[in-house]
C-alpha cells in the first residue's frame, strides 16, 4: 500500500466533518455501459449486480467487486465514482448490492440481508467465476461489506474462490459490539439517526411485501442498537443482538484468512474503534491506520494525481494498479 498519507482538508480536519461531508457531497457522474445481472441465491432470493464496462475491456485485468456499507447499495456516490474511474483505467467494475438494495431487488429479495450474510457474497463469487471463465477478480467491502467480506475469507478455504486475486475492506465494523456502542455515543447521534432512518426506510419497504398480517411495525426513530434488537436480530433468525453481533463479527477469524487482503482504518473513525484492529494475527493481512480519515471520508487537503481530493478513490485505484 503505498499511497501517501492523508492529510485532511483544512476546512475538514474534524473526523465527523470528513464522515458527513463524504457521504452527502459528491459530484454528479453518469456510467455509460450498464448491465444489469441477478446472482441467483440458494433460498431463492436474488441479488443485482451491474457490470460496468470500459470502452475496451482487456481480459488480462481483474474484475473489480465493488460492495457498498449498512443501508445504501450500489448506486451510491462512491460507488458510482470509483466505477467510473475504473473504466478510464480500463477496469470492469461488477457494483454489487446487497439482497433487497437496489432497484427492482425488494420483489427479488424475501431474506434480510445483514453482517452475517456472507454466503451472499460467496454466491456472488462463484456467479463471477461461471460468468468469466478464468478472469480474476479484486474484491473491495466498504464497512459492513468489509466486515462480511473479511468473515467470509477467514472461515472459507481460499480454494473456494481461486480467482480472487486480492481482497480490501476499508473502514470494517470488525467487532459489531463495539463500534454499536462506538455509534451510540452522545457525540455520534447524527451518524447514528442516518444509519437508522435508512435502514428502516428499507425494512417498511421490505414489509410492505408481506401479508398485511405479518407485517412488524417499525418506528422512525429508533438508534441503530434498538434497530438490530427488535428488527434485525429476530428476523435474521438470531437470538439476540448480542447473539447476532458475536456471531457475525468477523475479528475472530481475521487470523484465518489465507487471501492476501488489506485493511484500511483512520484512528479517528468516530464509530470503528481503532483498537479493534491491533491484532491481526496473520501473515495474509496488511492492516494500514491512518491518522485521520473519519468512517468513509478522507477529503485531502491535497489533489491526487488522479485529479481530485478524493485520497480515499486514490488509495484505491493505486491498490487495485498494484496488484
Amino acid at each position: 500500500m503505498t499511497t501517501n498519507h492523508f492529510i485532511p482538508h483544512p476546512l475538514l480536519a474534524n473526523a465527523h466533518a470528513q464522515t458527513i461531508f463524504a457521504a452527502l457531497v459528491s459530484p454528479l457522474v453518469r456510467l455509460k455501459q450498464t448491465q444489469r445481472l441477478w446472482v441467483p441465491l440458494a433460498d431463492g432470493d436474488a441479488l443485482l449486480l451491474n457490470v460496468e464496462s470500459p470502452e475496451v475491456d482487456d481480459p488480462e485485468k481483474p474484475l473489480v467487486l465493488l460492495m457498498h456499507g449498512l443501508g445504501g447499495s450500489g448506486d451510491g456516490s462512491l460507488i458510482v465514482r470509483q466505477s467510473a474511474k475504473l473504466n478510464r483505467l480500463g477496469y470492469t467494475a461488477l457494483r454489487f448490492h446487497h439482497r433487497g438494495c437496489g432497484p427492482g431487488s425488494q420483489a427479488r429479495a424475501r431474506g434480510l440481508y445483514h453482517s452475517g450474510r456472507t454466503g451472499d457474497i460467496a454466491a456472488t463469487l462463484s456467479f463471477i467465476a461461471k460468468t468469466w471463465p478464468g478472469r480474476k477478480c479484486l474484491a473491495i467491502g466498504y464497512s459492513l461489506s468489509g466486515n462480511m467480506l473479511l468473515r467470509l475469507l477467514g472461515q472459507q478455504p481460499r480454494a473456494n474462490h481461486a480467482h480472487l486475486q486480492k481482497a480490501l475492506a476499508v473502514c470494517p465494523p470488525i467487532d459489531l459490539e463495539a463500534c454499536s456502542l462506538a455509534l451510540s455515543k452522545r457525540h455520534n447521534k447524527p451518524i447514528d439517526q442516518f444509519f437508522s432512518l435508512m435502514l428502516t426506510r428499507q425494512a417498511r419497504a421490505r414489509e410492505l411485501q408481506r401479508p398485511p398480517g405479518d407485517r412488524r411495525k417499525l418506528e422512525f426513530g429508533l438508534s441503530l442498537r434498538q434497530f438490530d434488537e427488535v428488527y434485525t436480530a429476530p428476523v435474521a433468525g438470531f437470538v439476540s443482538r448480542d447473539d447476532y453481533y458475536t456471531q457475525c463479527s468477523s475479528q475472530s477469524v481475521i487470523s484465518s484468512i489465507t487471501v492476501p487482503t488489506d485493511i484500511l482504518v483512520a484512528a479517528d473513525d468516530p464509530i470503528i474503534p481503532v483498537d479493534i484492529f491491533r491484532s491481526k494475527g496473520s501473515s495474509s493481512v496488511c492492516v494500514r491506520i491512518e491518522s485521520y480519515g473519519g468512517h468513509m471520508g478522507f477529503y485531502s487537503r491535497d489533489h491526487t494525481s488522479y485529479g481530485d481530493r478524493r485520497w480515499l478513490d486514490a488509495f484505491v485505484l493505486d491498490w487495485i494498479l498494484k496488484s
